[in-house]
């Protein structure tokens, strides 16, 4: 016969007719180990040992279940409120689909402008202008120049410096439109070319003017007679000019005016205004 006696928490498993010590419970007596009436046939049953362990993980597997699906509760509850706290801040807005730094529209350029004359539509075109009532006509040509004359008047003159006024003649049947600056070229009695530099001066904005045969347009030119370390080190500026040649805004060809003001320092260079409507300064 089997006794199973326990001792100190731990299963024992004795053979003895009749042990000594062991408490008689149904088929299961305890039995104090060593007892000299057992025999020493001891061993720890691993079966409830395995079945303990055994209920503790899946116990504890169906905690982590639970509480996994306790937190992705939470995580949705988070995103629901997340999702309705938005509108507190202020109602969502689409932004259009836009490219700052996308290319603009041709004709939409801010930086451009026009070099000479607001409108280019070529050398001795026309152009249609709707006027305040509504009703449209047709702009002047602008002038060629063929259609112009130009000429030299002195302006007053400062110390080493001197001023000098040009200007244009619609010597044309024909009304016609200028605007802007003229180019210039200093040449020598023989005609060759001086050295001639000509700087815009942008304290005046141009405007569009139109010239009806006989009106005029001119421009202040403003150069030096003191030589500079761009002229000749003998202190001269070279020869003396004998004509200016003209070129009328947006065009090609030159139109001569006489020169009889001596020498042109810095180079031959001359400041000029764009022109203004009239033969010169007001008196």
């Amino acid at each position: 016969m089997v006794w199973r006696c326990r001792s100190a928490g731990t299963w024992l498993v004795a053979r003895a007719s009749k042990p000594a010590r062991c408490l008689f419970t149904s088929r299961t007596p305890h039995i104090r180990p060593n007892s000299p009436h057992s025999e020493a046939i001891v061993a720890i049953r691993p079966l409830r040992s395995a079945a303990v362990l055994t209920l503790s993980v899946l116990a504890l597997a169906a905690c982590g279940e639970s509480n996994g699906t306790a937190q992705d509760g939470g995580s949705a509850a988070e995103d629901s409120q997340a999702g309705e706290r938005a509108p507190d801040g202020g109602e969502a807005s689409t932004l259009p689909d836009t490219d700052p730094g996308a290319d603009p529209e041709p004709g939409e350029d801010p930086g451009a402008g026009a070099d000479q004359r607001d409108t280019d539509p070529g050398a001795g075109s026309e152009a249609d202008t709707t006027d305040d009532q509504g009703s449209t006509r047709a702009d002047p040509a602008w002038c060629s120049t063929d259609a112009l004359s130009a000429s030299l008047s002195p302006l007053n003159a400062a110390a080493g410096q001197r001023y000098a006024a040009l200007v244009l003649t619609n010597t044309s049947e024909t009304a016609c439109r200028t605007q802007g600056w003229p180019g210039l070229t200093l040449e020598s009695g023989d005609g060759a070319a001086l050295p001639t530099t000509t700087v815009r001066d942008d304290s005046r904005a141009p405007t569009q003017l139109t010239l009806t045969p006989g009106a005029s347009a001119w421009a202040q030119l403003h150069w030096t007679v003191v030589a500079s370390d761009e002229d000749a080190g003998d202190g001269t500026c070279g020869p003396d000019p004998a004509r200016l040649e003209v070129i009328p805004p947006d065009q090609e060809a030159a139109t001569p005016a006489d020169w009889a003001f001596g020498q042109v320092c810095g180079a031959g260079r001359i400041e000029a205004l764009p022109l203004a409507e009239g033969d010169g300064p007001a008196e």
